[in-house]
């Protein structure tokens, strides 16, 4: 197998840190091809001390490296924050620029309440042709095109959770700017925050993606029907065979209310990480680099 350097991204408060170290554990646990290095990043929402060292001890037994990287929240000090979506969850916007100058043509950018069940492989393989992002519908079914007034014919929304991003098409198109200036232009227009943005912006610049890769808990719970044959066909796949699950409902799986069996896939890399048990720091095991690299968005 082919040497290669994946680029995964991820944001986390100190109070997510243990969640998105399990969503890494399940990443690497499940990564078939020895020779792949992984590269993660985490933008850092005032992590502690403490948290970054025990993900660090986490780390260091696999071959990856983690860095921690510092965003300029001033960029956001205008965006519709709520009790569920805070300021941190707009970061991903902003997470391109972040490499700009970088030889890091793609990257895949993962909400830390996602826990990998399957070799990402094959997504992370994907050809993105002229594409911007590839990810997956919302299985919410919101009509957040039509409610925000975008002239389209198309009903297609994505989940922001996940996205496959092709980091050149992204940068040349200045996609960070234009979906910040549409946040400052139309905050009463959002419901769903970053992700109506987003949506609003790249709405014919994206490729859909077999909703296994973000099996949203709407989906793996049945809450919902998909509203065309064919997507349903999709989600009963997807409930036999998940590649990513995303716990996006109110409750997670590291709280006592949460009942669902869906419960034990989190479980089962939670309890390897550092969090778990008493932790063992290996001196530069893994890269820690901690960076302002985000001071402006590109005009």
């Amino acid at each position: 197998m082919s040497k290669e350097r994946i680029t995964i991204v991820s944001s986390s408060n100190a109070a997510f840190a243990p969640h998105v170290s399990a969503l890494f554990v399940s990443i690497l646990e499940n990564c078939k091809n020895k020779q792949a290095t992984f590269d993660f990043y985490v933008i850092d929402d005032n992590i502690d001390y403490k948290s970054k060292q025990l993900m660090l001890d986490t780390m260091a037994n696999y071959q990856a490296t983690l860095q921690f990287l510092n965003i300029n929240k001033k960029y956001f000090k205008n965006v519709v924050e709520s009790d569920r979506i805070p300021q941190t969850a707009y970061f991903r916007i902003a997470i391109p620029e972040l490499f700009r100058g970088k030889k890091v043509d793609k990257l895949l950018y993962l909400d830390c309440d996602m826990i990998a069940v399957t070799d990402i492989d094959e997504l992370w393989k994907m050809d993105l042709g002229n594409y911007t992002l590839a990810a997956v519908e919302d299985a919410g079914f919101h009509n957040r095109l039509e409610l925000m007034g975008i002239d389209t014919d198309s009903k297609l929304y994505f989940n922001s959770g996940l996205m496959l991003i092709n980091v050149k098409k992204w940068l040349d198109e200045n996609v960070t700017r234009r979906v910040l200036d549409f946040i400052k232009n139309n905050p009463e227009k959002l419901k769903f925050h970053d992700q109506d943005a987003l949506n609003a912006i790249l709405l014919d610049q994206w490729l859909p993606l077999h909703p296994q890769w973000n099996a949203q808990s709407y989906i793996m719970k049945k809450e919902v029907t998909h509203p065309n044959p064919t997507g349903e066909k999709t989600y009963e796949e997807t409930r036999k065979a998940p590649s990513i699950i995303h716990f996006s409902g109110h409750v997670k799986p590291w709280s006592d209310e949460f009942t669902s069996p869906l419960k034990g896939y989190y479980l089962k890399y939670a309890r390897k990480t550092a969090f778990s048990k008493k932790p063992l720091y290996k001196k530069n095991a893994v890269t820690y680099v901690s960076t302002t690299h985000y001071g402006k968005v590109a005009r």
